[in-house]
């Protein structure tokens, strides 16, 4: 099994003698027995544990038993405590994902700091599968079907290739003593399900179930693998990034037979799932615009020409920026430039959208930014009526992100500047003007 260990490190995780590893120890057999592989073959490795305070005396057992074992092996090791059940609470997410965020996080910031090379983990064969059935149980795309990768960026999983039986075996041949977690055996658990009540079946239809799932796996792997070089080379053609949003042409979309198939990939590293996607599909042949739909970090809207993918952000709309009479420049939440201008017989009017030009004596400072709200209107450049601005919007084709995008310049309650499109014919430079303010976007 060492050998086969080693093989398999440097076939599958690109490894060599000078890298500095980290272990997650939790003191299981499989992270026990990866431990002791890596100290085998003499490899610059230490470990790291995490108590996360959800199991009393058990965890705490844990604990010490991770600490004798580094100090009878010389392992340096690095432990962490932590409040998962209020982290959980806090951020709205079940134990299973808090100790998991928890931990990673922990591991990334101890591979910086001490400068270590990869995270080594004990997950293996059997884990591989069980991920397999529980993405297909969740519903998944063909990448969800490939199994465990041995490698993923400073992540590596040296025990892909022994199954859990081989895994337990070796602790017994090498008289290691390792810890067993008692949620394990719970049922309650999604994984637990799979591990103790659906494979078992399929092990007595097949009793070589584990390897033909792993060549199923590969396989799998190998058709996802072709399967994204050709979806990376359609979102070359159809994905634009502007102003940290993303635009999928809807033109694009509409070529193809089986849009589902198409976007699902294209929307899944966002977190968008099959659900939303079926119905995104939906709007898009019964041609509705403006419909928007949410994951768990992105807001989708399904545009006139576009999708749009823009990251979640909490603002607030009723936020306003104020515009003190001797300010020359304003940075934030838009670049302005302001400049006072004597109006001379030879002055022409800028009708750049860029800029605005005021009657001075008629603006009210400070002036002030702010977002739109329903029943806002104002009176257009060149319009003797007042117009709602949801109407001008309609009028001008704005799009939802558009509308939510766009500032409104205000004198008093008076809107002066639909920032970068039309000033307010009240404000307006006339015969009688002297001054003139004039406001440019940078």
């Amino acid at each position: 099994m060492k050998q086969q260990f080693l093989k398999f490190l440097k076939d599958n995780c690109h490894y060599h003698p000078q890298q500095k590893i980290l272990v997650a120890l939790s003191g299981g057999a499989d992270s026990l027995a990866l431990l002791h592989l890596f100290v085998s073959i003499k490899a610059d490795v230490r470990a790291a544990h995490c108590n996360f305070n959800l199991r009393g005396e058990e965890s705490d057992g844990d604990e010490k038993f991770v600490v004798d074992c580094c100090k009878a092996w010389d392992v340096p090791l690095y432990q962490k405590d932590f409040d998962t059940k209020g982290y959980a609470q806090k951020n709205g997410i079940s134990i299973e994902m808090a100790a998991r965020d928890l931990r990673y996080a922990w591991f990334d910031k101890l591979l910086a700091t001490e400068k270590l090379d990869c995270l080594a983990t004990g997950h293996h064969k059997d884990d591989s599968i069980e991920t397999f059935f529980i993405n297909l149980i969740r519903g998944t795309g063909i990448k969800g079907l490939s199994g465990i990768k041995p490698e993923y960026g400073s992540l590596i999983r040296p025990l892909l290739g022994f199954t859990r039986t081989e895994i337990e075996q070796y602790c017994v041949y090498n008289k290691l003593n390792y810890r067993t977690d008692s949620t394990n055996l719970e049922s309650v658990y999604m994984r637990n399900k799979v591990r103790h009540q659906i494979l078992p079946l399929f092990k007595d239809l097949n009793p070589s179930f584990m390897d033909t799932m792993e060549s199923n796996m590969k396989h799998l792997a190998q058709v996802s693998s072709f399967f994204q070089t050709t979806v990376e080379g359609l979102k070359n053609q159809m994905v634009v990034e502007q102003d940290g949003s993303l635009l999928i042409s809807l033109q694009h979309i509409q070529q193809f037979a089986d849009k589902k198939l198409v976007l699902f990939e294209l929307l899944n590293p966002y977190g968008f799932n099959g659900v939303i996607v079926s119905e995104l599909v939906e709007s898009i042949q019964n041609e509705v615009s403006g419909k928007q739909f949410y994951s768990a970090g992105y807001r989708l809207i399904k545009d006139r020409h576009n999708i749009i993918v823009l990251p979640k952000e909490e603002k607030d709309r009723e936020e306003v920026f104020y515009i003190n009479f001797d300010e020359t420049e304003v940075k934030y939440p838009i670049h302005l430039k302001l400049e006072t201008i004597i109006k001379t017989d030879d002055f022409k009017i800028d009708k750049s959208n860029t800029v605005a030009q005021f009657d001075e004596k008629l603006l009210n400072f400070p002036l002030t930014l702010r977002k739109w709200r329903q029943g806002d209107s104002f009176k257009p450049l060149g319009m003797s009526n007042f117009k709602k601005l949801s109407d001008f919007f309609i009028d001008n084709k704005f799009s939802l992100k558009d509308k939510e995008d766009v500032w409104l310049l205000m004198s008093g309650d008076d809107i002066i500047w639909v920032v970068g499109h039309r000033t307010d014919e009240r404000y307006k430079i006339g015969p009688k003007t002297n001054e003139i303010t004039k406001i440019t976007i940078l």
